[in-house]
């Protein structure tokens, strides 16, 4: 937009002053006013001198050399070059939002100061053309001096250019204000129980009340990418792999990840969720063979061995060590033969 208005405001300040320079500033205009024997010290002749300072010449007038032609044109050079850079300083220091007279003060104060630097540069050039009397300083102080008058004279107009470029440029107070670059948008904070398709966008504020503060700063508040989530509180758990899903609870949204429940309507807006795979049978335990089948348990041997040990006789004797010792004797049978005695 700066730079939009910078070309608006330059254009419509340097298109005036250009036509003005190609309808009464060519050598034509210029010549027949010096034949017709105009006074230009009397009534409006210091007004329609002063309009010299526009004057471009293809060909030097009878006499004189390619000398004055350079020194015309050149000066005129320089003074669109130094009004055309003065007004885009401005158009960038201008505020569109405050008073638009300032367009108007900027494109006349810049005629002023363009016609005092063309007359500076066009003084020595034209004394150095002509030769005139009276020497240097007085030549190059009549120079400024007319092109300070020049400005001071027409610089309206410049400055009535300018003011239009930038009311062309200047933004419509009724129309939506753009939203400044770098400050976030607001957005909704995610609420507990409610499935991530289901939160609440953010509500724009009424234009009226952003036409009534244009310079408030918005809060500054995270993007939802920046959040952690939080699971939803008091909704069923997914089903672990191969386990019967659990019902769908009436009233509770449709959870992500689990299959639709026969006979429920689709949720609108969830994901499509895929079927998962059947668990695995189980595998069955192998068939032991016939004759490992006819053995009892330990646990019905362990039994029979109890029985038989309350059977038996509680009066029977028990053996002493001194009785082992004594019956050594006539338990134990010595073999004395050798091996190859046997044979």
């Amino acid at each position: 937009m700066t730079m939009r208005r910078m070309l608006a405001m330059t254009g419509g300040a340097v298109v005036p002053l250009a036509v003005l320079a190609v309808l009464f500033g060519n050598q034509w205009v210029i010549d027949a006013i010096q034949k017709s024997g105009f006074s230009l010290s009397d009534g409006i002749g210091p007004l329609v001198s002063w309009l010299f300072l526009l004057a471009w010449r293809f060909t030097p007038r009878g006499g004189m050399e390619w000398k004055f032609v350079l020194s015309d044109d050149l000066s005129l050079l320089v003074f669109f070059v130094v009004l055309i850079l003065l007004v885009v300083a401005g158009a960038r220091l201008a505020d569109p939002s405050r008073s638009p007279f300032g367009a108007v003060i900027t494109g006349w104060w810049a005629t002023v100061v363009a016609g005092g630097v063309s007359g500076l540069v066009a003084g020595p050039l034209t004394y150095w053309a002509l030769d005139l009397p009276g020497g240097l300083s007085r030549t190059t102080f009549s120079t400024i001096a007319q092109g300070a008058s020049f400005g001071l004279a027409f610089g309206w107009i410049a400055g009535l250019g300018a003011l239009g470029g930038l009311m062309v440029t200047r933004p419509r107070e009724g129309g939506p204000q753009s939203q400044p670059f770098g400050q976030p948008q607001p957005y909704a904070a995610q609420q507990r129980g409610m499935p991530m398709q289901q939160q609440p966008y953010p509500q724009q504020m009424p234009q009226q009340q952003q036409m009534q503060q244009p310079y408030q700063q918005q809060p500054m508040q995270q993007h939802p990418s920046a959040v952690p989530y939080v699971p939803p509180q008091g909704q069923p758990q997914q089903p672990g792999w191969g386990a019967a899903p659990v019902p769908q609870q009436p009233g509770q949204p449709q959870q992500p990840g689990q299959p639709q429940q026969p006979g429920q309507p689709a949720q609108f807006g969830a994901p499509p969720v895929p079927q998962q795979p059947s668990a695995p049978p189980q595998e069955q335990p192998a068939t032991a063979p016939p004759w490992e089948q006819d053995e009892p348990p330990k646990d019905e041997a362990t039994e029979d061995d109890a029985d038989d040990a309350e059977d038996a006789p509680e009066d029977e004797p028990q053996d002493t060590p001194e009785d082992d010792d004594l019956d050594l004797a006539d338990r134990t049978i010595i073999d004395r033969k050798r091996d190859g005695d046997d044979t």
